[in-house]
């Protein structure tokens, strides 16, 4: 049997086949690859930056601003925590004057708002506070936002809020109202425009009256204000109208402290706010030399959305159980504000949510008997606190205390002090002033700021 022989034909199909690709088609594929390989090791430029960060400066100027008096709260006391001497630039009403600081302190009787500059040496310590009959505040800086929660609107409980202007230009903000059912529309409100060197003050029962308890908030959006509350409880009877200055809060927070309880038995109203949009849970507290440790008989506190409430502690706060209580903690499931209202037949404190302080605080002291406050501690520490009297001279030289987290300190101070500065090592924590001198005062202490920040300006790039 013989072998197929191949073709002529079919040796040309299976030479084809085994022939190389060609040139053309090799390109058509490695270029492409080369192509993305290329494009794999090529960086993106950086996009070059078009904000700055600002930088840090020596503090140069400060101001601040003592409103108007409440009836018999007529003293200033003005200080320097560096206790230089020098003249303050004032504006007292809508004319123009100084005041003198001898090793550091003065004090000066006003009953017009009072705004106080301080430049130079004397702008990094500056501290002032207005006090009298019972009453204490102490001047605030002007501020983009502030907080108040536990203002009223109603005939038995009224609250005033007035916008100071410290500079000549005019300046703007917006108040926004929270009652118990949500946000509350007060055209009134909006908008408010404040001229140079001028103050404008709303009574919160003619704008918006309301029975709810409120919580506002101030924001400016041109120029600079300080903003203040007067808050008054008169109610029906005999009994005798009271008022005082309510402290303002900085910002909501979810784990705040209230730094000041007070030890005479009153009415004692704690206020909080929830200005988110969703609901909120708030545990309570208390805060001794001690320990924290939760009341008994005190549920979780539930709000609902952008809503103010109301818990009466007047018996959680009364006992053996709060002995030795000078703070309350709140911890929330969302930011909230707060406040303690504490009321007597002749008289009315408030102690609201504070800031945390990191390294030092100063304060003017009003007369009467003084005590530092601290709770909330971040971490364990030492507390120094120092303290001179009116003719500058030292009547605490150097006071320490060791602070722990979940307990509260406290440093009593002579009653001829009149300035006092106190430093926080290897901690932070919220710390307060109280002061019994014919009624109870709160207050607050923030950060003493030194330096400012100088925003970075350049020209545009086209």
């Amino acid at each position: 049997m013989t072998e197929p022989t191949a073709t002529p034909g079919r040796r040309r199909v299976a030479q084809a086949t085994r022939r190389r690709p060609s040139a053309l088609t090799l390109l058509a594929i490695a270029i492409p690859l080369l192509t993305v390989a290329a494009l794999g090791l090529v960086r993106p430029a950086e996009p070059r930056m078009t904000t700055h960060a600002p930088t840090g400066a020596p503090l140069d100027r400060t101001t601040a601003v003592c409103p108007a008096r409440l009836p018999g709260a007529d003293a200033l006391r003005l200080g320097s925590t560096d206790l230089v001497s020098g003249e303050l630039a004032l504006r007292v009403g809508r004319e123009d004057d100084t005041q003198d600081l001898d090793s550091g302190v003065a004090a000066r009787t006003e009953r017009e708002p009072v705004v106080v500059n301080g430049t130079g040496d004397l702008a990094p310590g500056l501290v002032a506070t207005r006090s009298g009959a019972g009453s204490a505040v102490r001047c605030d800086q002007p501020a983009p936002e502030r907080w108040f929660t536990g203002v009223g609107a109603s005939a038995e409980h009224s609250s005033t809020l007035t916008l100071t202007n410290p500079d000549k230009g005019p300046a703007v903000a917006d108040v926004t109202v929270w009652d118990g059912s949500g946000l509350v529309d007060v055209p009134a409100l909006r908008g408010v425009r404040v001229p140079g060197g001028r103050s404008a003050s709303f009574d919160l029962s003619e704008v918006t009256p309301n029975r709810d308890a409120l919580a506002i908030r101030v924001t400016v959006s041109r120029g600079r204000l300080a903003s203040s509350v007067v808050d008054l409880v008169d109610p029906l009877g005999r009994a005798k109208p009271v008022r005082e200055w309510l402290p303002a809060q900085a910002a909501p927070a979810a784990t705040s402290y209230v730094v000041g309880v007070g030890a005479t038995p009153s009415d004692r109203t704690l206020t909080l706010a929830n200005p988110g949009d969703s609901e909120v849970r708030v545990g309570l507290k208390l805060v001794s030399g001690d320990s924290e440790f939760a009341p008994s008989g005190v549920e979780e506190i539930t709000l609902a959305p952008a809503s103010v409430s109301e818990v009466d502690l007047g018996g959680v706060l009364r006992g053996k159980n709060a002995a030795g209580v000078q703070a309350l903690r709140l911890e929330a499931t969302g930011p909230v504000t707060a406040s303690l209202r504490s009321r007597t037949e002749s008289d009315l404190s408030f102690s609201v949510v504070g800031t945390t302080v990191n390294t030092e605080a100063g304060v003017a002291l009003p007369a009467g008997v003084k005590r530092i406050l601290l709770a909330g501690a971040t971490a364990p520490g030492v507390v120094t606190v120092q303290a001179w009297d009116e003719d500058g001279e030292t009547v605490v030289r150097e006071r320490r205390v060791e602070v722990d987290p979940a307990t509260s300190a406290r440093v009593n101070l002579p009653n001829d002090a009149v300035l006092a500065l106190v430093r926080l090592e290897r901690t932070g924590a919220v710390v307060s002033v109280e002061v019994s001198d014919k009624g109870l005062s709160m207050l607050p202490l923030e950060q003493l700021e030194t330096t400012s920040q100088v925003p970075d300006v350049r020209p545009a790039q086209r």
